[in-house]
């Protein structure tokens, strides 16, 4: 069984407004619940960890009961920090004995289930995958206003989610950062963590669609993906 880990506890301070960002809504639905019906219709999924604030558990429960979602879904309470939150979904699904865990972005609801599915099995043949672009623009190292080196974009790729690792491997890269005290700046990204530990993470290339929505221009582009998806 694989399962997928959604951290969705933030307080969306940068996009503005009252409302944290995941749980806006865009045709009909919240923007959170939206990218949890990608991975419940993905096959290689089992099951959905949610971190979400404590105040938010029963409101957002009150969502999922009402959304005809073929998965078992679990709410826990996330942490302070992102990483907070991974381990105690990690916690919560271990349970399942999950193989592969999959962490995903809560407000990048236009990921694919091919897409899903190829991630995840990249990740049970070498250990962990994350979809990511590759850059298009040139690169530019700058310090303090000038331009340091101009970096080979063939070597550069943009990462972004779902990333997903062998459960033990995710957890155990958890561990030693929480272990070495890395700061929250550092335990953002999930295969990150993985790679101190000397452990292989390969790439599948992903698509400009799998849109992270973090500005209100993103969310204005976001609901005419959706008008176009309804076609």
């Amino acid at each position: 069984m694989n399962v997928a880990i959604i951290p969705a506890a933030g307080s969306g301070l940068r996009f503005g407004g009252e409302v944290p960002k995941q749980f806006l809504m865009i045709a009909g639905e919240p923007i959170l619940l939206h990218t949890m019906r990608r991975f419940d219709r993905c096959p290689a999924i089992g099951g959905i960890v949610v971190a979400l604030s404590e105040e938010a558990i029963e409101s957002f429960g009150r969502v999922i009961d009402g959304a005809g979602l073929r998965l078992p879904v679990r709410l826990v309470i996330g942490g302070r920090e992102r990483s907070d939150s991974i381990r105690h979904g990690l916690e919560a699904a271990r349970a399942w004995a999950p193989e592969v865990v999959a962490v995903h972005d809560a407000v990048r609801p236009f990921v694919t289930v091919e897409q899903i599915a190829a991630v995840i099995e990249r990740a049970r043949e070498v250990g962990g995958a994350i979809l990511a672009l590759p850059a298009t623009d040139t690169i530019k190292e700058v310090d303090s206003g000038m331009i340091v080196r101009t970096i080979d974009r063939r070597r550069i790729w943009r990462a972004q989610t779902p990333q997903a690792f062998r459960y033990d491997l995710l957890w155990r890269a958890n561990e030693e950062a929480r272990a070495a005290g890395l700061s929250s700046a550092l335990t953002t990204d999930d295969a990150l963590l993985v790679e101190r530990l000397g452990a292989p993470v390969a790439i599948v290339e992903g698509s400009v669609h799998n849109l992270k929505i973090t500005t209100p221009e993103d969310l204005l582009l976001a609901e005419r993906l959706f008008e176009r998806e309804r076609g």
